[in-house]
């Protein structure tokens, strides 16, 4: 029994030194890519603030709009539409980031965010 509290010890020790690992690499990436349109928790610049997005989108969402917002709204998702007209119809370039890249990135929005316990979803509860 000992050795089973042990490992879990272990292991999530390691899955948090992990995802600081991440949030610091996202960090870097954040403040040179991002942090010129968007900021965590300051309120709008070009593009809206990003504190508690990844409470309000899915993982799979964010990816896809962030290596390419205008492929998702000229294919209609009706999120990307709405941010797209909400910010003056300015476009977001798109990303050439790898996923872990850009997930190290919403480890660092999300570091930054208030905690919530409220599901991500793509599109927002109406």
């Amino acid at each position: 029994m000992k050795k089973i509290i042990l490992i879990s010890t272990i292991l999530c020790m390691g899955s948090l030194y992990v995802t600081a690992q991440n949030a610091a690499q996202g960090e870097k990436a954040f403040k040179s890519i991002c942090a010129a349109c968007h900021s965590v928790g300051k309120g709008k610049v070009v593009g809206p603030d990003l504190s508690g997005v990844t409470d309000r989108r899915t993982e799979t969402w964010l990816l896809s709009f962030i290596k390419s917002s205008q492929t998702m709204v000229k294919k209609g998702d009706p999120v990307a539409v709405k941010l797209f007209n909400d910010y003056n119809k300015i476009q977001m370039p798109d990303q050439n980031m790898t996923d872990p890249q850009i997930k190290d990135i919403l480890a660092y929005v999300k570091s930054l965010s208030p905690k919530t316990t409220a599901p991500a979803s793509a599109p927002p509860k109406k």
